[in-house]
C-alpha cells in the first residue's frame, strides 16, 4: 500500500511539473485539468443528472465547453454558467455554444449569488458546482461561504487545485484551496459529506478532500 502511495505520488507530481495539463484540450480548446479528474466528473454527472453546471473560474473555456457537451448529452435542457473576472481569452467555439453562459464578475459577489439563485429557478433539479478560480486560501473559503445558502441536498460540490501548498505539489505556495477547505469543514462540519470513493478512485486529483456531496 505504502509503495502505490508513493508511485500514484509520483505520477501526479510528474504529471504536474511538466505541465502536461496545460496541454490538456476538449475539441480544441484548452482546459488545464487533470484527464482523469475531468473523466471522474462526466461519470458524476451522468449519476446526478444535474440541470445546471456552476463553474467558477473560466480561462479558456474548455471546462465550460466540456460541461456543456457532456452535460447535455445527459440532461439536453442543461445549462452551464461559467464566472470569471474576464473573459478575453474564452475561444469562439466556447461563446458558440448556446448552454453556455458566460458572467464576468468576481465568483463572489452579490450579483453573482443572485444569478445563481435566478438559474436554479429556472433550471430546477441537481446542481454541479466546481470552484477554479483565484486559489488563495481566503477568496476560495468566501466561495465557499457564498454557496452557504445556494447549494441544496443532494448537489455535488468540486473544489480544485488543493493539490498546491504541497499536497503534493508546489510546496510554499502559501494556503489555498485545501486550506480553505479544511477551514470551512471545521466552521460547519454537517455542510458536506466528503465522496473519498470517488477522490481516490484514480490514484491522484487535483482536488484533495475537494468532492463534496451537500448532506
Amino acid at each position: 500500500m505504502a509503495a502505490e502511495i508513493e508511485t500514484t505520488e509520483k505520477y501526479h507530481q510528474w504529471y504536474y511539473d511538466t505541465e502536461v495539463w496545460q496541454g490538456v484540450e476538449f475539441l480544441g480548446v484548452p482546459c488545464y485539468k487533470s484527464v482523469s479528474d475531468m473523466w471522474n466528473y462526466q461519470e458524476i454527472m451522468a449519476i446526478l443528472k444535474p440541470s445546471l453546471v456552476i463553474e467558477f473560474g473560466t480561462r479558456f473555456g474548455g471546462s465550460a465547453l466540456y460541461f456543456s457537451v457532456i452535460g447535455r448529452s445527459i440532461n439536453p435542457d442543461l445549462e452551464v454558467l461559467s464566472v470569471d473576472i474576464s473573459h478575453q481569452e474564452v475561444l469562439p467555439q466556447v461563446h458558440a455554444d448556446p448552454a453556455v453562459h458566460l458572467a464576468t464578475e468576481s465568483s463572489v459577489s452579490p450579483e453573482i449569488k443572485a444569478k445563481i439563485i435566478a438559474m436554479r429557478a429556472r433550471c430546477p433539479g441537481k446542481v454541479f458546482f466546481i470552484l477554479d478560480s483565484d486559489h488563495r486560501k481566503a477568496h476560495v473559503l468566501a466561495e465557499m461561504e457564498l454557496l452557504r445558502s445556494v447549494v441544496e441536498s443532494g448537489d455535488y460540490l468540486i473544489v480544485e487545485d488543493g493539490n498546491i501548498n504541497g499536497n503534493p505539489v508546489l510546496p510554499g505556495w502559501g494556503e489555498g484551496p485545501f486550506e480553505a477547505i479544511q477551514e470551512y469543514m471545521q466552521r460547519y462540519p454537517d455542510d458536506y459529506q466528503r465522496d473519498i470513493a470517488r477522490e481516490t478512485k484514480f490514484g491522484f486529483t487535483f482536488a484533495p478532500s475537494g468532492f463534496l456531496i451537500k448532506t
